[in-house]
């Protein structure tokens, strides 16, 4: 890893384990945490889920730790937090990195591929307009009020909204799009294409192995094996270059490499 990347991962972790809500939290989680947050901040990727820990107040305590890092590093000057009240979620964003994103998303609709969950998934031709919607609405908001470090999406927005924002912020190749607000079964029984995504130093990527303390999963998510049956787009051999595209120049600026591991699995149900 490079020694700016390394610096900063190192300034983050010290200001979340500072925080006393944060102290009952593992140190293997912090320590993942703060590798995510700097991956956001050095640019590699728009946005993540916190998903590594849970706070009752994350507006607050997201807003402090934010605050922190502008003033320690000029690295962190994009991120930002972006708090869900329906779903009680929150998302570390690069504002730069998303409004570069969302202009992509509007010239090309082959930028990310969606699945709509019907009885039988099939591809959708272009991004649903509310996913647009909304990440216009972040931009906008972002652009307007450039000293705040954390923002809020609006109340009431339903899983066929946020599982594809989501899957579509954090960077995933193919996200899925519920059919409606109620749907509660997905995928069972289907076989799929599962992809992990991992970043690992680049002088260790020839000699990596899965037990390996030195890597970190970037991304992990999945696609219908019949879709990739007639879609050469998704089958697995197009969907890791893609991944390799997508992540290697800026990985490399860090010293890091993208390693990308595919199987196939049939799941009771896949948690979106």
């Amino acid at each position: 890893m490079s020694r700016s990347f390394l610096e900063n991962k190192r300034l983050a972790h010290e200001e979340l384990f500072a925080k006393r809500t944060l102290r009952k939290v593992r140190p293997g989680k912090l320590e993942q945490f703060s590798t995510d947050l700097c991956l956001i901040a050095h640019g590699i990727r728009s946005a993540c889920l916190v998903d590594t820990f849970a706070v009752q107040d994350p507006i607050n305590l997201f807003s402090h730790v934010l605050a922190n890092l502008r003033s320690k590093s000029a690295t962190f000057a994009d991120v930002v937090h972006w708090y869900d009240p329906s779903s009680l979620q929150s998302f570390i964003v690069n504002s730069r990195i998303l409004q570069a994103f969302a202009r992509t998303l509007l010239e090309d609709n082959a930028a990310v591929t969606y699945v709509l969950l019907d009885t039988f998934p099939t591809l959708l031709n272009s991004t649903p307009a509310t996913v647009l919607d909304i990440i216009c609405v972040m931009n906008a908001d972002m652009l307007e009020s450039q000293a705040n470090v954390s923002f809020s999406f609006v109340d009431g927005l339903t899983q066929d909204n946020l599982v594809p924002l989501a899957a579509t912020l954090i960077g995933y190749p193919v996200a899925y799009v519920p059919i409606s607000a109620n749907q509660t079964s997905f995928l069972s029984g289907q076989p799929l294409d599962v992809y992990e995504a991992m970043v690992v130093p680049a002088t260790s990527c020839t000699s990596f192995s899965p037990s390996s303390n030195q890597s970190h999963t970037l991304l992990k998510f999945s696609c219908p094996c019949l879709l990739a049956e007639t879609n050469p787009e998704l089958f697995p051999e197009c969907v890791t270059k893609r991944l390799q595209s997508q992540f290697r120049q800026s990985l490399s600026s860090i010293g890091l490499s993208l390693l990308v591991h595919h199987h196939v699995e049939v799941m009771d149900r896949v948690a979106l």
